[in-house]
């Protein structure tokens, strides 16, 4: 078994133990990773590449997106909401008009929700429910996450 066929496994089992909030930290690391990555390979004029990285990265977003509980998240679910759907409009105009800055527009913006998000699995012990139905989230959030 190669050394890739073992990191894969690794990586795999590392979402498969995750907990929760692990997964969802998980979603925006994978998600301004890929955006990095794609913003690399449009430089290199690599498309197919950067289409793929692309299109996990919106995956990703989209997951995060779809796992919101707008009853128990209340305002703080729909401004996440109206953040994450600003990102994706900005993305894909940006990609259309092939404006690069707003791959570090999205970077920017997933990477301090990311430190919120950090904060709260940081003080997991006594925070209230996070506004995601995280309950829902592992499936498709699991092959998301899984690089």
């Amino acid at each position: 078994m190669g050394y890739g066929k073992f990191l894969n496994q690794y990586k795999r089992s590392d979402v498969e133990t995750a907990g929760k909030l692990d997964l969802v930290i998980m979603c925006y690391e994978n998600a301004i990773l890929c955006l990095a990555q794609a913003k690399e390979h449009f430089k290199e004029r690599d498309l197919e590449k950067k289409i793929q990285k692309f299109q996990k990265a919106l995956n990703l977003i989209s997951e995060l997106q779809c796992s919101l509980n707008m009853e128990k998240g209340g305002q703080i679910a729909k401004n996440l909401d109206a953040l994450y759907s600003y990102v994706t409009r900005r993305l894909i105009v940006g990609d259309i008009q092939k404006n690069m800055t707003v791959y570090d527009e999205g970077i920017h913006i997933l990477s301090e929700l990311l430190e919120s998000w950090k904060s709260i699995k940081s003080s997991e012990a006594d925070h209230e429910d996070p506004p995601m139905r995280i309950n829902n989230y592992s499936s498709e959030a699991s092959r998301l996450a899984a690089f």
